[in-house]
């Protein structure tokens, strides 16, 4: 007998009362049915309830509560409800923590089942004429009245017992009501627009204020009277593991906004008690609870920017380039808060529109977003819209709002830094000044400058043991090259996070304790790498008889200065860099009297230049040209690059091409990708690659290729499963088979097929397995242009297993193995743990072993010592943030390694086999010790504004064949060849 409101349940009473009357148990009657009404009233209007499931007719509604009766031995009510002119049977169970009542209920197999909430957020307006005085009147928008009326469709009406399964609401006066749908809660004020493989898509209306009239204290309190008037949404979907249900605890998500920026608020209801709130560093992704929105200013889907916030409000920010492409490399100046409530957790967050790319535009803006929230202890990210993150879609499938009077504006920002550095190992001591400087004068302009840079001061390297032909690729750090880099990445095979993904599928959870493994992992392709510029000297010549010291080539060269023009015109964005180095100044001795001496030499200068025309319609198509020039005293270096994309409307199929020619010191090669990608659904993907480097063609003077003289095929089958199988969830992996030919002698220089798989077990750890089989092939790199050889068939195998994050200590553990070339096998292991005793001291330590056995290295000429090591490579890491914004950081990280040789070879004359050979001298055995230490505080003032204290510490030793592990890493220690106390203050300025 319930109604839909509290008004007709009170007359209800007094009907019934009035007929009490008339019996002879009248007061007996009336005192019962006024208790259990007055109770009934209490229970539904706190929304203390959970509701089993709706259902259009009556006997299904009675099925529902006879079973609900017989499992779990709950008396449940029958619920008459009106939506959208529709009559539904509600079942309903009263309860005052329905939530957990509803967790339950799940478990059980109703899985349609969700909590009956009624926040206690006061009522939506409908107008602006009802508003308080005292609250400041928000501008008309032009869609509102569209919004607001045209809500969508009604729930479906199949006659069976699901849940609905689209929006619905009810409508209390101007107020809408959150009601649960198998597609969430909704508030009336979004409208669906359309669905993209199952997921709804919608356009919603967002408050528009004068700045001038918004008085939001960022505390994470969403208290403010204005927040009353912005409507609250909460249509999220559990996108991770891909579920496609709506999140378990509300989250109720308001904006608000003005000519200046965006405020977004949201308030998430879960138990305190499983709240996960850990500091971290910017950008660093670790288990927590978190609230995140993506936001697309063009609406153009060609690229977003995206904002997290951590409970404790450590952030995380960057860009997502159609359509997963994610980039950590970008920060920018926004703010946010977040608080502790009683029932959950709330942010509130502020957004300058002058940090995002935008063009003019006539009337209102249409703005692309989405937003989503990690619950760490239920190992779900909840998402809106719920695109799982193995969809074909997302930043072409925003959701979309509209804002009046918001234009770009002219921009500027200036920040002066200084440093002082004191280099013992050099005996040298250096204080420095410089800025960095952009301005925006239009939203096709903008100028970006940086003088006398001190970039590599505060941030180290990962420790890398390469003892092969082939270069390590490092990622940029660099804020001034980080900034506006999307016009210069000119294919998906730049970014090595996309690489990552295509090879394992990973979904970058934080569920369990992460460690990411690079075996047989592509490197990245790319025509600009800027770690280039300022980075290791290459075109330096040394006089004879002199050697320069120890560690000295490995130094970076200072910058003078470099400046970046970026903007666009049309349908054409265009990009143009330019840097110069310092000259060059390397110590050494000489060679007869050991006497020091300075080698010096011209510094190199760079250039790039950039051009795309991109036509958005149904489908996506772009072509662009890149050419980069490098010069140096000994030689110049010029490379052309010519791009096409193609993206069809429904983002399943994906094309990506380049064509690129180089002229290298009057050497002149040719080199293409091919990359095709198609989605059938959320489930299976495929991916298919194809490169050609001719023997000539050289990029890497300011682009990555990791070689040439190749062309490569490769498949890849992306699998998921995120529902699991029983107990086990969010099964995902890649089957890969690879083959590739040097062009210059048709070998087969590189062949493999790799399995790698990953499945979450009950209590959140995860097993990560790899399979791998690798035929035989000839390689031809390592011997430095000497000759081929033939190795064997080879096996890899590996697993991983990693406990809950979440939890205060978690460890990982891992046991493979890896046939050499010749055969012979080397068995690796690793083991690490993490320990959080509280949200603000972290400490990771982690150890990987190898007992290699047969493992060839280089020995000059045509020959390869064959030997038997031991590798040892720790790692520890201790973070402690004092107070916000203070953070006190210590890493350390050292390889050692000592091995004996046990076996001597040479390529034969033609290529083929091995054979054995005369040692070119006695003893080949040699050790190795590489070691990095840092101690950094760093106290972050304000956004981009910091204060950096740095020590360093650094060396690489030479071969010590008599000394143990331990001897090698104190020696390292000992005497370093980085040895510098950095301190390094930077101050933004700018609007």
């Amino acid at each position: 007998w319930m109604t839909k409101t509290n008004e007709e349940t009170v007359k209800v009473v007094f009907v019934v009362w009035y007929e009490a009357k008339k019996s002879i148990c009248g007061s007996i009657g009336l005192i019962a049915f006024l208790v259990s009404a007055l109770m009934t009233v209490n229970v539904f209007a706190s929304g203390s309830a959970a509701v089993v499931g709706s259902f259009q007719h009556r006997g299904n509604a009675e099925k529902a509560q006879r079973q609900i009766s017989a499992q779990m031995s709950l008396d449940a009510d029958i619920v008459e409800t009106e939506i959208n002119a529709r009559k539904w049977f509600r079942v309903i169970i009263p309860d005052s923590s329905p939530r957990i009542l509803v967790a339950s209920l799940h478990r059980r197999g109703f899985k349609d089942a969700w909590p009956l909430i009624d926040s206690g957020a006061p009522k939506l307006q409908a107008s602006t004429a009802s508003i308080s005085s005292a609250v400041p009147i928000r501008r008309s928008n032009a869609s509102d009245s569209q919004l607001f009326h045209d809500v969508g469709p009604g729930v479906s009406a199949t006659p069976d017992t699901n849940a609905p399964t689209q929006l619905a609401s009810i409508q209390r006066g101007a107020a809408m009501v959150p009601v649960k749908t198998k597609m969430g809660r909704t508030s009336g004020h979004e409208k669906l627009v359309e669905t993209i493989e199952g997921i709804p898509i919608h356009q919603i209306m967002v408050s528009n204020f004068d700045h001038a009239d918004i008085d939001i204290k960022l505390d994470g309190h969403v208290d403010e009277t204005i927040w009353q008037q912005a409507p609250l949404f909460d249509n999220m979907i559990v996108s991770v593991p891909g579920t496609g249900e709506p999140g378990l605890y509300p989250t109720e998500t308001r904006m608000i906004a003005s000519e200046k920026g965006l405020y977004v608020s949201a308030v998430m209801h879960q138990p305190p008690e499983t709240l996960v709130s850990r500091m971290s560093t910017r950008d660093d992704f670790i288990v927590r609870d978190t609230f995140g929105i993506t936001i697309d200013a063009t609406g153009e889907g060609l690229i977003a920017y995206w904002f997290i916030i951590a409970l404790g409000d450590s952030v995380m920010d960057g860009k997502v380039l159609p359509e997963r492409n994610y980039q950590r490399d970008w920060d920018g100046p926004w703010r946010g808060k977040t608080a502790r409530l009683d029932d959950g957790w709330s942010t509130e967050i502020f957004l300058p529109w002058s940090m995002m790319s935008m063009q003019e535009v006539a009337g209102p803006r249409n703005i692309g977003f989405a937003v989503s929230r990690q619950v760490s202890h239920a190992n779900e990210r909840y998402q809106w819209p719920g695109h799982p993150y193995a969809s074909s879609r997302f930043v072409s499938a925003l959701n979309t709002f509209n804002v009046e009077g918001v234009q770009p504006v002219r921009q500027f920002s200036i920040i002066p830094f200084a440093s002082s550095t004191t280099d013992e190992a050099r005996d040298d001591d250096e204080a420095r000044a410089g800025f960095d400087m952009s301005w925006k004068p239009s939203p096709m302009l903008e100028l970006s400058m940086s003088a006398l840079p001190d970039f590599g001061a505060v941030e180290a390297d990962n420790v890398v043991l390469n003892l092969t032909a082939f270069e390590t690729y490092f990622p940029e750090k660099r804020l001034f090259f980080l900034e506006g880099n999307e016009i210069f990445n000119n294919i998906p095979r730049s970014n090595p996070g996309t690489i990552m993904r295509i090879q394992t599928n990973d979904n970058f959870a934080t569920t369990s304790r992460k460690v990411f493994t690079s075996t047989f992992m592509p490197t990245p392709i790319s025509m600009m790498n800027t770690r280039r510029i300022g980075g290791t000297a290459n075109q330096v010549t040394v006089p004879d008889g002199i050697t320069a010291n120890r560690g000295e080539k490995d130094l970076p060269t200072d910058l003078l200065g470099a400046a970046k023009l970026t903007g666009s015109f049309g349908d054409m964005r265009y990009g143009v860099l330019a840097a110069m180095e310092d000259d060059v100044e390397w110590m050494g001795t000489t060679d007869d009297l050991g006497q020091r001496v300075d080698i010096e030499d011209d510094g190199r200068e760079f250039a790039v230049a950039r051009f795309a025309y991109e036509s958005i319609g149904a489908s996506r198509r772009s072509v662009g040209y890149m050419g980069t020039y490098v010069s140096g005293p000994l030689y110049d270096a010029i490379v052309h690059g010519v791009d096409g994309h193609y993206t069809d409307s429904s983002g399943r199929l994906i094309v990506d091409t380049q064509l690129i020619a180089s002229d290298v010191a009057d050497v002149t090669g040719e080199g293409m990708m091919f990359d095709l990608k198609y989605s059938p659904g959320p489930r299976i993907q495929h991916k298919v690659e194809f490169e050609y480097f001719d023997e000539d063609v050289q990029i890497n003077d300011l682009g990555f290729l990791r070689r040439n003289d190749y062309n490569t095929l490769q498949y890849a089958l992306l699998y998921n499963r995120t529902k699991g199988i029983g107990s086990i969830k969010d099964i995902r992996g890649t089957v890969v088979v690879r083959q590739g030919y040097n062009i210059s002698e048709n070998q087969v220089v590189e062949s493999g097929i790799y399995w790698r798989n990953s499945m979450v077990f009950p209590g959140r750890n995860t097993l990560k397995t790899s399979l791998g089989y690798l035929p035989s092939r000839y390689e031809d790199i390592d011997s430095r242009g000497n000759g081929a050889y033939k190795t064997d068939d080879r096996i890899w195998v590996d697993a991983h297993l990693a406990t809950d994050a979440g939890k205060m200590l978690s460890y990982s553990v891992s046991l493979g193995g890896l046939q050499e070339n010749l055969g012979d096998w080397t068995y690796n292991a690793t083991a690490g743990l993490t320990f959080r005793p509280n949200d603000l001291v972290s400490a990771d330590l982690d150890i990987r072993y190898k007992r290699r056995k047969g493992w060839l290295v280089y020995q000059g000429d045509r020959n390869f010592g064959a030997y038997d090591a031991i590798d040892w490579q720790p790692s520890l890491k201790l973070n402690w943030f004092m107070a916000p914004g203070h953070q006190l950081l210590f890493t350390l990280q050292w390889a050692g390694v000592k091995a004996r040789e046990e076996g001597f070879y040479a390529i034969p004359v033609g290529d083929g086999e091995l054979v054995p050979t005369e040692r070119t001298r006695a003893d080949h055995d040699f050790t190795v010790s590489i070691v990095t230490a840092q101690l950094r505080y760093r106290w972050e003032i304000a956004p981009l504004t910091d204060l950096y204290l740095v020590y360093n510490r650094g060396n690489t030793l030479p071969s010590q064949l008599d000394t143990d592990f331990s001897g090698l890493f104190e020696d390292a220690l000992s005497d370093p060849i980085v040895n510098s106390f950095v301190a390094k203050l930077r101050y933004r300025f700018g609007n």
